[in-house]
């Protein structure tokens, strides 16, 4: 934990000390408006306010960043929100105090997109799920404790505007003075809403539902105490429960969301939230405190999970690299809900009473309730192993690329002293620079991949030499090392690739597959390469290659989401590397095919017809034909390919069984002739008979295909004997 949180504890403490008067502040403006008598309707207005700036705050913090730095950013609205709390003592009046909502929601959206760009950037992929977990724990640690601030004063005076205006501005001095710098922030996709929409409704109809729930009870939560008679230590004692109810219970609603239909759940939880809504009013109006506490905790908790689901059930219908823009549009829909929650809560509660704010609350629930269960019926549910992962959340006006399932893009290298010398140097002397990196890596091997991605990226280093150069200092990362720089300079990984296979006979085949893995893009155009100067030589070494590269592959699909699997398409990857390699080595066609096929067996069938097809193609003639553009098989030519195709689904049928029958169908769609052979190579597996798949072969051609050959020969006989 110390390892982890060492280098963003400034961050940390500067964050915890703007969410501390943050939390302040939300609980301060709404009592002080009750005690000077501002109707309710208006209070609510005031509060909504705050969302629209949130919303603002989201759409151009990424632009602002950009522009003008993460430590400008932080000190500007740091600032700027200890002056709109200052303000807000001095003029309370309501017009002025919904300008200065805006403001403060601005400056808080802003401030956060800065803490989790500098947080997201200095996190590594295995920690960067647990600062997403350590961050959400101290936001609402300092909401829950600034809570209890406001005992420090009476509402009345100015003291509490003044201490929530010294949390923000002391929020700055950490983060000044960090040794950090801001990270580099790139443009970032957007997704509509009406693509995210038809994409999944029920995710984007939950994330505003959950900001309309939370932003209403939170924000009108404080006057509907006070008209209860709960003030001081017990308007704390209440709101604090509020705000630990949203912590503790993601805790147990991820594990049912991970381990039941999670709609199944959402509908329980609606369902809790309805029946406690109404409990609520009567345990306050028998003024059952502590039962009061546990029930508004439950139905705070309840309603702050539903974001988390909300980004869960989206993501299950977005594939990796739209995680992003599409958790930037439910953030915007979250913000939306945020913006009419409190004001429709207050015309409620103005209109029937404070009470009334439970009865919203109830209603609306209810309606959110229909609409799961009409989505359940419209959209069939994924398996329980394939839905998408529950991740504690809560919304704070920013998109965090701190969360485990949004795509990972590491830096190309680490700009450490030696680094920095070493690129100096190379732009004078490249030579130099790549003795001198070779030396440093003698001493310490484990930078050997940062010192290679670093050099790699100056022109004047020839990539080759620079390889030789370090593997020679550090043999036992050669494959790192060529990972590393063909990360940094992919466009001369074909350079690289040919210098290895000449030079490094002996393990190339493993060098080559980690290139073109971390080359997923083009890691067919690697594989092919490597063919084009192996094939004659090292033909065993090729299928070795091609099995190794496959069965990554099949790996890297296993580990995928249900979504992006189906987008990765490995079957067309499959028989692409099949054909391409088939290319430049076709005679060993049938032991690539199946090197590939039992590699990822998925492909078995894709790359039978890739395989039959290059049967036809190194089979045809066209001698027999006046025609150029019709192409006849000779006798012989036939006679091959039946031998090849029995030869093949004999294969087929000892190593991957599960697929010789539409493997089989395959070869018979192609070639008639060859039905007899198929369904006699089937029938005699023993491994096909003990199996369900043998009742499979009931609903292929492969009978009907030999009954209708026997027919057709019946007939040729006849005609033959008529003559």
């Amino acid at each position: 934990m110390k390892t982890t949180l060492k280098p963003f504890l400034l961050l940390l403490i500067s964050g915890f000390l703007l969410m501390l008067g943050y939390g302040l502040s939300n609980i301060l403006l709404p009592v002080r408006m009750q005690s000077d008598g501002v109707s309710l309707d208006h209070i609510g207005l005031v509060s909504s306010m705050l969302y629209v700036g949130f919303v603002l705050g989201a759409y151009y913090s990424r632009s602002l960043l950009q522009s003008v730095g993460h430590i400008r950013i932080f000190a500007m609205c740091g600032s700027l929100t200890s002056v709109a709390i200052l303000l807000s003592g001095l003029y309370p009046e309501p017009m002025v105090l919904g300008g200065l909502r805006v403001l403060t929601g601005f400056c808080i959206a802003c401030i956060n997109a800065t803490l989790d760009s500098w947080l997201s950037d200095s996190a590594t992929e295995k920690n960067r799920g647990r600062i997403l977990s350590i961050n959400q724990i101290m936001i609402m640690t300092a909401l829950f404790s600034g809570q209890f601030l406001i005992n420090i004063a009476p509402i009345d005076e100015i003291t509490l505007f003044v201490i929530c205006g010294i949390l923000f501005s002391l929020s700055i001095t950490p983060i000044v003075i960090s040794r950090q710098k801001g990270p580099v922030v790139e443009d970032s996709q957007s997704m509509s809403l009406i693509t995210v929409f038809k994409l999944s409704p029920l995710g984007v109809v939950t994330s505003f539902y959950s900001g309309l729930l939370y932003a209403a009870l939170m924000n009108m939560l404080p006057i509907y105490a006070g008209q209860n008679d709960l003030t001081g230590i017990d308007l704390s004692l209440f709101m604090g429960a509020a705000i630990s109810g949203a912590i503790i219970l993601q805790f147990p609603i991820a594990y049912l969301s991970d381990n039941f239909d999670r709609r199944k759940i959402m509908l329980l939880m609606m369902s809790t939230i309805i029946g406690l809504s109404l409990v609520l009013v009567l345990l306050m109006s028998s003024n059952l405190l502590i039962l009061s506490f546990l029930v508004i905790a439950i139905i705070t908790g309840l309603i702050a999970c539903l974001y988390p689901m909300s980004m869960a059930e989206t993501f299950e219908t977005v594939l990796k690299e739209q995680i992003l823009a599409a958790m930037s549009t439910l953030l915007v829909i979250y913000a939306l809900g945020s913006v009419v929650g409190p004001y429709f809560a207050s015309v409620v509660m103005h209109t029937f009473g404070s009470s009334a704010l439970f009865g919203f609350m109830s209603i609306t629930s209810l309606t959110l309730l229909l609409f799961i269960r009409v989505q359940m019926r419209l959209r069939k549910a994924l398996p329980i192993d394939e839905q998408e992962s529950f991740i504690r959340q809560t919304p704070t006006a920013v998109v965090s690329a701190l969360d485990p399932r949004t795509q990972y893009t590491e830096a190309q290298f680490e700009a450490t002293p030696e680094v920095e010398v070493a690129i100096s140097l190379a732009s004078k002397n490249p030579s130099a620079a790549v003795n001198m990196v070779r030396a440093l890596v003698l001493r310490h091997p484990e930078n050997a991949s940062n010192l290679a991605a670093a050099l790699s990226t100056i022109d004047s280093i020839d990539i080759s030499k620079l390889y030789a150069a370090i593997t020679s200092a550090a043999p036992q990362m050669s494959i790192h090392i060529a990972q590393a720089l063909t990360n940094a300079s992919p466009e001369q990984a074909d350079q690289l690739v040919d210098w290895i296979t000449t030079e490094y006979p002996d393990q190339f085949t493993n060098i080559v597959v980690a290139i073109a893995n971390s080359m997923p893009d083009n890691g067919i155009d690697v594989m092919e390469q490597a063919a084009e100067n192996m094939a004659e030589q090292y033909p065993s070494e090729l299928l070795e290659m091609t099995e190794e590269y496959m069965t990554n592959l099949s790996e890297s699909v296993d580990a995928m989401r249900p979504v992006d699997r189906v987008a990765a398409a490995s079957e067309n990857t499959a028989t692409e590397l099949y054909n391409r390699l088939t290319e430049v080595s076709p005679e060993l066609s049938a032991e690539l095919a199946f090197t590939v096929s039992e590699s990822l067996p998925e492909s078995s069938n894709d790359v039978a017809e890739a395989y039959v097809q290059n049967l036809i193609d190194s089979e045809s003639s066209d001698s027999e034909s006046q025609n150029k553009a019709e192409q006849t098989l000779s006798a012989d030519a036939l006679e091959n390919i039946e031998n090849a195709a029995n030869s093949y689904v004999n294969h087929m049928v000892e190593n991957i069984p599960e697929h010789a029958v539409d493997i089989a169908s395959t070869f018979v769609d192609s070639f008639p002739e060859v039905a007899s052979d198929m369904l006699e190579i089937l029938q005699d597996s023993d491994d096909i008979e003990d199996s369900e798949l043998r009742a499979s072969i009931d609903d292929k051609p492969l009978q009907d295909m030999v009954e209708q050959q026997l027919e057709e020969a019946v007939q040729t006989q006849l005609e033959s004997n008529d003559k």
